[in-house]
């Protein structure tokens, strides 16, 4: 190289450095702080809320160019919607040269989302709709990352009293992009989202993990992995929003969950004890919950056994019943058979709490098996039944979701050819079925599930009976 030649790189080498000087000690001495009120302005008239900038900000370059604020508050309607700790915003410094500002990475630390449904339905980041300018197209975004850290999440629903939270929740997102006019359809990303925990009228969710994709109009959450009732769940759930409306499919398996526990979440006495297994795969569509459960189509299992119930020796009782058939059987196949399934999939119904006269002793459930399958709102019993030492006890019928009501619903004991020794009915609505007459000798032994009514029960004596029962148990 000759002597001109490195002169030029000389001075070149000199110019750059002596440019990245000048801009660190142009970011180093600028105060951007006096420009918070335009930042506000511009923040606010972009979001349709209130954005404020409580505390410093500052320009930085290390590890990239970019802003960094903390203490911002953003309100609406006079509510708080979001809060954030600190935050930082880095920038593609290329396109500043074209006047041109494009975000490169978010980052957010200890962010509060608080959420409020009103009595009208309205919730509170909803804000006035906005006309686009004529000929004015929606702009599209590109962004490498976003990291959101220690995050808070608050729900509540003024009508029915609901509340759920969300605490030590992080999101790691990558390649995020979208915009456009249909912004769905758009929107494309991977990323992971996480919670220490989650509780919902009591039901705590902990451990949860979420590895997502989009792409095309289709979203992707596999694995979903978290530890409820003291068990271990993992999952899936896909999503498209392509089409006529969404569509969704989601499958859950929750091994060895132990069944005290989700009877004290649901706010039931822990009379129940050991460990069930629950599987379910299921297919939706629409885009609020009533769509969604008239749409829903797919199976439900949960299987267990050695189960303990304390205080009661069915046993005992279906012994005693053949001399003064006075038992509430629906009472009995609810609890044991539909009430554990209630208290995961029907809505929150209160199966099953506690029998209300304690007639001592317990009752040790071999195997319990509760298979259904879902068609358009409906879930219709495939294979539920479950055996004690001595007896075995099947259900039959339906629980409509999409009307709240039980359709054609029976429990009976069954004898050794599968038959009906002992059956009682259940029809019509959920919170107030209409039962076969009560028995007026012995008052209900569990009235909190659904006030069974109290009827005799039917005998089936002698020559061929109609099976009643065809699934996986056997009599005992």
């Amino acid at each position: 190289m000759n002597s001109k030649m490195k002169k030029a790189l000389l001075i070149l080498l000199a110019g750059v450095t002596a440019l990245v000087l000048a801009l660190a000690v142009f970011v180093l001495t600028f105060d951007i702080n006096p420009y918070k009120p335009r930042i506000e302005a511009a923040a606010s008239r972009a979001t349709g809320m209130d954005v404020r900038i409580n505390g410093k900000m500052r320009l930085t370059l290390s590890p990239r160019a970019g802003v960094s604020l903390e203490d911002m508050l953003i309100r609406n309607r006079g509510a708080d919607i979001v809060s954030v700790k600190k935050a930082a915003v880095e920038i593609m410094l290329l396109p500043l040269l074209r006047r041109e500002v494009m975000i490169d990475r978010v980052v957010v630390v200890n962010p509060s989302l608080f959420i409020t449904r009103d009595r009208k339905g309205r919730f509170n980041f909803e804000t006035p709709e906005k006309k686009p300018a004529p000929r004015e197209r929606p702009a599209r975004f590109k962004m490498e990352s976003i990291a959101v850290k220690g995050g808070h999440v608050q729900y509540l629903d003024e009508r029915s009293g609901g509340k759920a939270e969300a605490d030590g929740c992080g999101l790691a997102v990558k390649d995020l992009s979208g915009g456009g006019v249909d912004f769905l359809s758009s929107l494309s990303f991977d990323g992971v989202l996480s919670c220490d925990e989650v509780n919902a009228k009591g039901l705590r969710v902990s451990d949860i993990r979420v590895v997502m994709k989009a792409a095309g109009g289709k979203f992707e959450a596999d694995p979903l992995t978290m530890k409820v009732f003291g068990g271990d769940g993992r999952g899936s759930i896909k999503g498209a929003v392509t089409g006529k409306g969404p569509e969704f499919s989601a499958g859950l398996t929750i091994s060895k969950f132990r069944v005290e526990e989700m009877l004290g979440a649901f706010k039931q006495k822990k009379t129940m004890r050991g460990e069930l297994d629950l599987s379910l795969r299921l297919a939706v569509k629409g885009g609020n919950a009533e769509e969604m459960t008239r749409t829903s189509q797919g199976e439900v299992s949960l299987r267990g056994h050695d189960l303990v119930f304390e205080g009661f020796d069915l046993d005992r009782v279906l012994e005693k019943y053949e001399k003064s058939q006075q038992i509430n059987l629906a009472d009995v196949g609810a609890f044991f058979v539909a009430g554990p399934l209630g208290a995961l999939f029907a809505k929150g119904y209160d199966f099953g709490s506690i029998y209300k006269e304690s007639l001592g002793g317990k009752s040790a459930i071999r195997r319990l098996v509760s298979d259904w399958k879902v068609e358009k709102g409906v879930a219709g019993a495939k294979d539920v039944a479950f055996t004690t030492n001595k007896n075995r006890i099947a259900l039959k019928g339906k629980l409509d979701f999409v009307g709240d009501r039980f359709e054609g619903v029976t429990v009976a004991v069954l004898n050794a050819n599968s038959c009906a020794v002992y059956s009682q009915k259940i029809e019509g609505p959920f919170k107030k079925p209409r039962i076969d007459k009560p028995n007026i000798v012995m008052r209900s032994l569990m009235g909190p599930i659904i006030s069974l009514a109290k009827k005799p029960f039917e005998m089936l004596e002698g020559g061929r009976c109609e099976v009643f029962y065809s699934g996986s148990l056997d009599q005992p």
